[in-house]
Formats: structure tokens, sequence, C-alpha cells
């Protein structure tokens, strides 16, 4: 890989070589601005279009804008038949045309196009070879001007797709949705092969395979009415059921707590069009699951985007695919609905469809990639072929170049630039979008089936009448009925990017303009709008910027405007300036709020707002906001939690307040509602008076003891880890009031009983200061005699090694390293002597060093790599400057003090990368002054040092200075008196944040210590960027470096603490194992767990010597007289029970007929026996887990009396 990487950019470099003075500075681009955001850039090195369509070839861009160079050829494709095509070829052009003036991208889909109209031969003329090189493709034909309706080239490609998906060995995508594509066909072969897959499909967890795989499955049903197929659709439908978790799904159907807070909209909002389709289906679909995700989804339609988790819509043009999967899922409630066109949800699917016109400049993007979004956005806008013609003859006419681009020789689909999505896997639902228009499906608007049921879903399944408004298809009527037109849009003005362009350009737009884009019918068009009028300019993702004029008549005119989609733009923009809101304004707020007929999204941001006054107007609204805590829908419920938060301490109100806010939070298990009380409200009760601190604490503890949540789903999926999640959230509440402390320890232990100290993080990290008397004494021991001899008996087997110089890291200590852990244990009970300190300092120190730029073959632009550090060929001399005897001198090295740096080329005169002015140590010291300019990419340093001799219990490591951030860093290779002693390849990636870089002294290098002066080389590389996975954007060459030495004494983590450990951590064991009951969420498997009291019991018969000679599942089994059989991996092969439940080895204790194995914290079960006049031992062997299956049994190790 490395070799392939220095050939590519060796290919490169010569390329610029050669070319760089055929083209000047003039730009690639007619028009500056491309049509779609993720334009290839005509200034980056290196960009790659991965696909050229069924050609089989990705195409490298290259400087100057753009060469074309050839990066790899797909095995069995056209390109590669020709046997003279490879990677690394430059194209000089390809059917005699060159790329110019335009997107690369969309020249080549138009070159692709053009030969599949004709004689399907491309032409590609290759730099050094004197013939072109002809590529033959299938003949298409020629887009009909109504594809992908009445187009030949159009059902061509379908049927390869169809094709392709028919064969037995080919990908049919993400839980085979592949087949869906096969139904959208509406060809009977295809039919087919779906009714076979559809009969054998068997029901996934997983919510990502639920709804991707179920839409299909359900549409055959009521395409065939097979009644195998209606079995499996209601074994899927139990699975979606069984892992719905507050109305919604996580991707892997567990009930996840603070990721997505709680959920993964892109794969739970399909899983509610499978299960409106399995209810037509006539599959019994529980009313709480379906009417619960139903309205969840719904509120998302038509009030922005489908967020990525729960949380209220998002704002902005970049939604990852979400809102067409929303068109989808509604299209499907559409079907089952009463009203059919009519009914709120048909209006639902086609504003959410178009949404995929406002958005799809910014096709691509995407949390993930945003492969995903493209398929998803394609197929809702499908919805609309014959709604809303001129939006979508826009849309796929100006993409034709990407559905082209994104086929395979083989039929298949990728999805080109989509990142990680691009593979047969993802993009085999891709062709959807020439299939949608087709209404061969239910979701596609074909009509009931023989086969479909009747069941008639809520008229309106959320808010008011006054919501309805937020569904409406067409634009909102002006003032005297004035309508706006908006029907003959363009992508190239009117979609997202343009628009943002245009709108936020040197021109501001006058107030009629502003009024006009107030009647769009898109809500982030609307809310673009909105913030304009405030004088702020609202970005593709919703970010905000500038606070220009307000223009308050405007404003006013949109606050009283009789629509409420007008009316809840304007009060969601207040909420970024609420510098704006007058007194009137105020009491518009108030009306809103107090009008029981107002929409309730307007009241979400309405009462939000209420909650930016001073605190005299929100105490004179408190009985107005109180009853919204208790309100049904979760947004209110927050809203009026964050508007009561100014007053929860307030001497005024507090009384009715905190006793209300308790109540919610004891009542709630949804993070976005609220996850215990948060920092803000806990900050005001500290810093309120003794009244207030007490109504606070006894409600938490109310609010703790009596807490409400639910362990087990109605459906049976397992809620226990939300249900802790929220009342440790409401513990550390609790434990953040004065005086709370104390109270917490008393309920705690109370509650769980099992546990050494309940909330442990939060006991010590807390400030000792807060406890009472009876805390403070309790804490000491409890560290002392359990935390700590628990912590050494779960860790031993890493403690062992890091202590004994046996484990090397890149990373040595900090957070999570068990040695360092351990000693946070014993500085929390007072005992302060084992923190690192500064054992030889070397940070500005004086060095020999040499910097240097690689040779041209090994130079890699500065926008293509992340971290630098790679191999490179060391300049003449100096390949061993890590040896012993090494002279830098000889070969130019100049003298210099460390820390060596670079900021641009000049010496750092401030903090650089995401270093601060307060990183002068002991953590982070990248703030430390710079001695010594750091000139080109690579550094080599080398230095002889002085070091004191190197102690007995203690260990050491080598810090390097490089900043202790993520993305800080160049990557490095350290070598100590001529070994390597560390090899470092990247800066701080993901999690490195705060964690020391460097090196241990492992026990191999401490011998090169005792001689009093130990020589230190260093190769390391600048970079050009502080992001641990986004490659550069400018060439803003930065770095620092230094090292230093520092020294630990190690911590007291001997076998005593091991054996100790036996009487405080509670074991599984067969009795644990056998209360088990897989069927039961409710169960707390901890309550079930064996404790020793640490009483040892004597018993003869086991007491001795014993040898391990078999295994068996069953006591019965064993023959006497048999060979010994059935050891695999035995945990022991001799045991000694001693006195006082001693075995010699710390890690077994015994007492009475129980071995306790303290490597895994097992009790096993020992049963003493007498045969042929020979004592044995059957011990169980363990292996005890949740996971096993429910009719598992230990197997037994049989021992023998030595």
């Amino acid at each position: 890989m490395r070799c392939q990487l220095r050939a590519n950019y060796s290919v490169a470099t010569a390329i610029l070589l050669l070319l760089s003075g055929l083209v000047g500075a003039q730009t690639f681009y007619e028009n500056p601005h491309g049509l779609f955001s993720t334009r290839p850039g005509e200034k980056k090195s290196l960009q790659t279009i991965k696909r050229f369509g069924p050609v089989g070839i990705g195409i490298d861009l290259l400087q100057p804008a753009f060469v074309m160079r050839i990066s790899n050829i797909e095995e069995g494709s056209p390109a590669a038949s020709t046997g003279k095509l490879k990677a690394g070829q430059v194209i000089k052009s390809i059917n005699g045309k060159q790329l110019s003036g335009i997107d690369p991208r969309i020249h080549l889909g138009g070159l692709l196009a053009e030969a599949e109209a004709a004689d399907g031969v491309l032409r590609f003329e290759i730099k050094g070879l004197d013939v072109p090189v002809s590529v033959k493709i299938p003949v298409l034909g020629a887009y009909s001007r109504t594809w992908p309706l009445n187009c030949p080239k159009s059902d061509r490609i379908v049927r390869q797709v169809a094709d392709y998906l028919s064969r037995p060995d080919t990908q049919k995508g993400l839980a085979d949705i592949g087949m869906l594509f096969l139904l959208s066909t509406g060809d009977d072969r295809d039919l087919e092969v779906v009714r076979e897959w559809a009969r054998k499909a068997s029901a996934h967890r997983y919510p990502w395979y639920v709804g991707y795989g179920g839409i299909g499955l359900a549409e055959c049903y009521l395409r065939t009415g097979d009644p195998e197929i209606l079995a499996n659709v209601q074994e899927w439908v139990d699975s979606a059921a069984r892992t719905q978790h507050n109305d919604a799904w996580a991707g892997r159907g567990s009930a996840l707590t603070g990721y997505g807070q709680g959920h993964l909209n892109a794969a739970g909002t399909h899983v509610l069009s499978f299960l409106l389709l399995a209810k037509e289906c006539g599959a019994k679909v529980p009313d709480e699951t379906l009417h619960g995700a139903l309205r969840h989804f719904y509120r998302y339609a038509g009030r922005g985007n489908n967020p990525y988790g729960d949380d209220r819509p998002y704002t902005g043009f970049v939604d990852n695919g979400k809102n067409g999967k929303l068109a989808i899922a509604m299209a499907a409630a559409a079907a089952l609905a009463f009203g059919g066109e009519q009914s709120v949800y048909a209006q639902a699917r086609d504003v959410c469809a178009i949404q995929s016109f406002y958005t799809t400049t910014f096709m691509l993007h995407g949390h993930t990639g945003g492969g995903i979004g493209e398929i998803w956005r394609s197929a809702a806008m499908g919805l609309l072929y014959d709604k809303r013609p001129q939006h979508y003859r826009e849309f796929m006419d100006n993409r034709k170049w990407h559905y082209d681009l994104s086929r395979r020789f083989d039929g298949s689909f990728g999805i080109l630039g989509g990142g990680g999505y691009d593979k047969e896997q993802w993009g085999v639902a891709y062709p959807l979008a020439y299939t949608m228009p087709r209404k061969t499906l239910r979701i596609t608007g074909a009509p009931p089936t023989e086969f479909s049921k009747h069941y008639q879903l809520p008229a309106r399944p959320w808010g008011t009448a006054a919501d309805d408004a937020f569904v409406r298809r067409g634009p909102v009527r002006g003032e005297n009925d004035t309508q706006y037109d908006f029907s003959s849009e363009t992508l190239a003005r009117d979609s997202s990017l343009h628009f943002l362009r245009r709108f936020h350009g040197s021109n501001e737009p006058d107030d009629e303009e502003i009024r006009k884009y107030m009647h769009h019918h898109d809500f982030n068009i609307r809310n673009i709008a909105a913030y304009k009028a405030l004088g702020i300019a609202s970005g593709y993702l919703g970010r905000r910027t500038g606070s220009g004029k307000v223009r308050k008549d405007l404003v006013m005119e949109f606050l009283k405007h009789g629509d409420p989609r007008v009316r809840r733009a304007i009060f969601g923009a207040l909420l970024s300036r609420t510098g704006a809101v007058t007194p009137e304004i105020y009491e518009l707020t108030i009306r809103a709020v107090r009008n029981p007929e107002e929409s309730w999204f307007i009241k979400d941001a309405a009462i939000q707002l209420l909650g930016r006054g001073s605190v005299d107007q929100i105490v004179d609204l408190v009985d107005l906001l109180l009853p919204y805590l208790r309100h049904e829908e979760a947004w209110l419920r927050n809203a009026a939690l964050t508007a009561l938060t100014p007053v929860a301490a307030d001497e005024r109100c507090f009384e009715k307040v905190l006793p209300a806010m308790g109540e919610l939070v004891r009542t709630n298990q949804r993070v976005s509602v609220t996850h215990g009380f948060a920092p803000v409200i806990r900050a005001k009760i500290k810093a309120a008076g003794p009244k207030v601190q007490e109504l606070a604490t006894k409600t938490l503890k109310e609010t703790f003891t009596g807490f409400a949540g639910r362990k087990v789903s109605p459906a049976g999926q397992n809620l226990k880890p939300t249900y802790d999640y929220h009342l440790e959230a409401i513990a550390a509440s609790l434990a953040d009031v004065p005086g709370g402390m104390d109270v917490l320890y008393e309920i705690a232990r109370k509650r769980h009983p099992e546990k050494i100290l309940p909330y442990k993080e939060i006991f010590l990290s807390a400030d000792a200061s807060t406890f009472g008397p009876k805390l403070r004494k309790a804490i000491t021991p409890i560290i002392m005699d359990e935390l700590i001899p628990e912590f050494v008996g779960r860790n031993r087997k890493r403690l062992v090694p890091l202590a004994g110089g046996e484990v090397q890291s890149a990373w040595p200590g900090g957070r999570g390293e068990p040695v360092d852990e351990l000693v946070a244990l014993y500085e929390r009970a007072g005992h302060r002597g084992y923190g690192w300190r500064m054992f030889a300092d070397l940070r500005n120190a004086q060095w020999d060093y040499h910097s240097f730029d690689p040779v041209a073959v090994e130079q890699v632009p500065f926008d293509q790599l992340i971290s630098r550090y790679r191999e490179v060929t060391l300049p003449k001399g100096m390949g061993n400057y890590y040896a012993a005897g090494f002279e830098p001198k000889t070969v130019g090295w100049r003298s210099g003090k460390s820390p060596f740096g670079s900021d641009n080329g000049k010496l750092p005169e401030r903090p650089i990368t995401k270093c601060g002015p307060h990183c002068l140590g002991p953590g982070c010291y990248g703030a430390t002054k710079a001695n010594t300019l750091w000139e080109k990419e690579v550094l080599l340093l080398r230095g002889t040092f002085k070091v004191p001799p190197l102690k007995d219990g203690h260990r050491y490591r080598l810090r390097v200075n490089t900043g202790d951030h993520v993305g800080s860093g160049g990557g490095h290779l350290i070598y100590l008196n001529g070994k390597p002693l560390v090899e470092s390849k990247q800066g701080g990636g993901r999690g490195s944040g705060g964690r020391p870089k460097g090196a241990y002294i492992t026990k191999e290098f401490r011998e090169d210590f005792q001689k009093g002066e130990v020589t230190i080389a260093v190769k390391t590389f600048i970079r050009y960027n502080a992001k641990y996975s986004t490659k550069p954007t400018s060439k803003t060459p930065q770095g620092k470096f230094s090292v230093h030495l520092e020294e630990q004494k190690l911590p007291p983590m001997g076998s005593d603490l091991v054996t100790t450990s036996a009487r405080v951590v509670a074991m599984q064991s067969s009795d644990w194992q056998a209360q088990l009951n897989p069927e039961d969420a409710s169960q707390d498997p901890d309550s079930f767990l064996f404790r020793w009291n640490g009483t040892f019991v004597p018993h003869p018969k086991v007491h001795g010597d014993w040898q391990l000679i078999a295994q068996v599942s069953e006591i019965p089994e064993f023959e006497p007289s048999g060979k010994p059989a059935g050891l695999r991996n035995p945990p022991f092969t001799t045991m000694s029970f001693k006195d006082e439940g001693m075995t010699g080895d710390p890690t077994w204790v015994w007492s009475g007929d129980t071995l306790m194995d303290l490597n895994r914290y097992q009790a096993l079960k020992i049963v003493p026996k007498t045969l042929s006049n020979r004592d044995y031992l059957f011990v169980e062997a363990g292996g005890f887990s949740s996971r096993q299956k429910p009719e598992w049994k230990s197997p037994w190790l049989v021992l023998v009396r030595r």
C-alpha cells in the first residue's frame, strides 16, 4: 500500500512538472458557481471520480485543472476487456474532447450519454500510446423528454438492474432492498423472484433491516396474497414492536440513551412505512406501536427536516435523505387513510417530497457520507412526477449525469461520490428513481389490491386544526388573498445553494422579496426569510450569522398573519434575536400560548420565547406555563421547562415551580425532554437561599425514590438502560444541590444494596468539603477497603504488565489507563504520593537537528494527507541518524534549543493548532514558547542527555509535547540509544483529547538509563490542520515538538488486594444463571449474584491437593475407570485448597462448597465424591453469561486427590 501511494504521487508529481508551464493562472470554470456544492475544486491537487459509469474505470483529477488519470480498472468491465488501459495512465481526451469549462462529472456524464445514444464507443487518447484505446459499451439510446416514463433508455436501464438482481449470486442490497426495486418494475418476471425471496425472509432485529426489507415484504404480500409471506410479515411486525422505544427506533433496536437521544431516524422512519403497509396486509400491529410512531414522525412533516434522532425538526438543507423517507412513510399512511389524496397524510407526503428539490444542490452531503441521501431524495421526487412537473423535470434533467455515472457495467448501481454508500449494497436502491413514477407500489400510488385490509387512521394524528396548515401543498396565501407563484422555479436559481447565494448576496432583498418568500411552500425557505426580516443570514445547515437591521413593520405583519406557517417562522426566528422582542411582541406571544386553538408548533416556539423575557415577566406567567409541563407533546413539556428555568429558584414562585419540575423529571424517560435537572437549574438552586435548597433537596429525593420510569416496554423491549440513565441523572442533580450528597448516599444505598458505592463516579469526583460528617467518615474506608480491592481484582491482568514495564503505548497513561485510574482512587482517599512528576526536563534542551523536504517523487500535496507521517528517503549520509557513532556536524546538522516550532513558516508567537494560553503543563505543554524554527516538512532531532538513576517501585515515561488535543501532532518515530522506542503514525485521533503522547520506558530500556545518560533521536512531520479525520483545505504548516521524562511511584496493587476483592465483588454463579429469564426484561440480574461475606467455612473433604483429570457435562457421566477426556484450555491443572480459603494463587479463593474464580468473578460449586475408593472433586467450569441459552448448564471439571 505504501509503495502504491508513493508510486501514485510520483506520477502526479511528474505530470505537474511536465504540464505546469502549459496552463496559466486562468480559472477552469466558466461559471464561478457550480450547480452542485460538491463540484470538484479547481485548486485541489487530487480528486477522484470513482466510477465512469459502465465503462469500468475510475478517474483521478489532477493539476493543472483538470488533468485526467486512470485511478483503477474494474475487473470484468469493458475497460478491462481492452487489455490496454491501466491505472496510472494519463487520459488526454475522450472521443476527442477534453474536460473544460463545467463540472467534470457533468461533462463525463454527457460524454457517456452521447456514446450510449450513438455507437457505444468511447475512444481514450492515452499519453504515451500512439493509437487511442476504444471501449465498447451497450447502446441504450438517449433519454426521452419524459424520462423515466415513455423512455426506451430508462426501460433498458431498469431491465439491466432487474436482471442483475434476479441472478442468485448478486448483491441484493441492505436487507434485500433490491427486492423492492424488482417489485417496482411492474414486470411479472420480477414478481416471481421477489415472491420466492419473501417466502423465506426471516425477521430481522435491527430496525435498519426491518425498515429496508420490510417495505418490499409487505408490498409483495399485497401483490400476491401469499399466506406464507403474511406469516413472515407478522414476524417482522413483532420484531419492530419489540424494539420500539419512545415511539421510534434506534439503528440496532436497543433502548439507547444519549446517542440520537435514543433514536436514529435514518433507520426508524422506514420502520413506520413497513408497519403501515403491514397493517394494510392485515398483520396484527399493536395500536400503541403504530399510533405512537405515526404521531411521532408525522409532526416532522412540513415543519423542517426529519432530524437525526429524537429532537425537534432540523432547519437547513442537508437532510441525508430522511425527508425523502418521511415522504414514503406518509405515502404509506395516505394509502391506508380514509380520505386518500385529501388526507393530511397525502398532503404531508407531497410537502416532504418537494424538499428534495431544495436540498439537491447540496447533494452528497451527510453525516456518514451523503450517498444514502441520494437514494431517498430521488425516490421521493418520483412521487411528484405528475404533481409538480416543472420541479420534477428540473430535478431529474439536472441529475442525469449522476445516475449514469453511478451505473456499473454488470447492471448494478453504486452512488457516485457517496462515500461508504458507493457500493451495490446501497446502490441497488438508487434506480428507484427510474421506477417510482410507474405507480406500481402502494407507496407510489398503485390502487388497493384484493388483499388490502381497511383500517382507519386518525384524521389528525397530532396537534390542533391550526397545525394542519403546515402540510398544505401550495404556497401561503398573502394579504387580500394574494397568490404567489413558485411553479417555474429552477435549480440554478431557486434550489438551496443558489437561493442562499442570491438572498444573502451583496444586494439585500427588499421587503417585498422577503414577504414573497415568507409565503413559500417550503418551511426552510420561509425560515430563511423570517431570519432575514430580523437582520440574520441563515445558512444551509441552519447556522446563523450577522446582525443587520430589524425590519420591525415586517416582523409585526408576520406575527399577525392569518396563516400559522408565517407566524411560526417569525416566532422561531425571534428565538435567535430576542433583543428585537418588544412589549407588543411579548404580548402577542402570551396570547399565542393562551389560545387553546393555536398550533402546537407555534406554541413550542412561543413558550420558549416567553422564557427569554425578564424574570419579573416570567414570574407573572408561571400559572400559564406550569400546565405545559404535563402536556402530551414532548416538545411543549421541554419548552415549558426551559421557559420556567429562570424562575426555578425565585423566592416568589419556587414553591410552585420546583415540585412541578420534579414531577416532570420523575415521570419522564425521554432524553429530549430532560435528563434530570439541567445544570442551569442546579446553578440557580445553589445560588438561592436555604428554603429553596431545602425544597430542591426534598423534591429531588422524592423524584429519585419515586421514579416512575418503565423497565420494560409493552412489547417487551428492555428499557433498563434508559431507566438507569435517567435515575443516574436524578442522582447527579441531587448531588449538585447543597446538602444533597448525604441524602443521595442514604437513599442510593437503600435502592442498590448490592453495590459497594452506588453512583461512585459522582461521589469520587465531588468536592469532599460538601460532604456531611457521616458521608465524610464513610467514604475513605469504602475506597480503601472496597473500591480499591475491587479495582485491583478486576484489572489485575492489565495492572501487572503495566507496572512491570511489559507494555508499550504511544499514549502512556492518563484517562482510562489502569495504573493511573488506581492512582486516582488512592488520591481520592487522601494518598497523594503516586502521581507523575518531572524526572528529566528536556523541554528547553539543546539538540542537533536537520529539517528537510522529501525528494520530489515522495512529496505529497498538502491537501491529500491528514497526518503526514510516512516513510521517506532520508538525505544522504543521514540514514543512521539515530545510531551510535553518528556525527551530526559532518552532514550539516545545526544545533538548536527545543521546543522546535512552525506557524506558517515562522517561529510561533502564540499557541498553535488547538492549544490555548493555559497549555503550560502538567497536562498539555503546547503553549510553551518555541525556541527554534522548524523550517521544512520533516524534522530530525538527536541529543544526548544526562539522567538520574531509575528507582525500584517506579515506572517511567517519555512525554512528547506536541499538544494533547484531538488533531494535534503529525506522527513521530523515537529511538532511545539507537533502538526504536515508539512509532506513532498519526496525531491525536478521536477520543485522544487530554491523553499524554509519548512512550513508556519499558523494561528492555531500563538498563540504558543506568549509565547516567541516554541518546534520544526523533523523526517527525509538520501538519497542515488540526483535524483528526478531515484533509486540509489551506496550506498553513504548523507544528511544535519537545520531549521530557517523567516518573511515577507505583501504588499498592498486590495479590492481597485481589484476594480481598472476593468479599466485595458480587459474582455470577449457576444459581444466578438458573434464575435468568430472557423473556422477562424487568429482571435485575444483579440481584441474583453470589456475594461472599468474607467468612471462611472449612470443608474437610475439600481441603488438600488435587489434580485436574477430566471435564464432563454432568457428574453422572464420569467413569473412574474410563479414559480422561474433555479437557480443552482448562482454567488450572492443579488446585490446593488450604486453610482460611487460600489456594496458593491469589485469584482463586474457596469457602465451604464454593470455589471463587477472581479472574472471571464466578462462584463455582464444589461437589466432593468418593468413587472406587478414591476421592474426587467435581467443580463447575463456569462460563456463566446472560447470553447463554436458557437450557445451558455449566460443565464440570473432575479433580482427583493427589
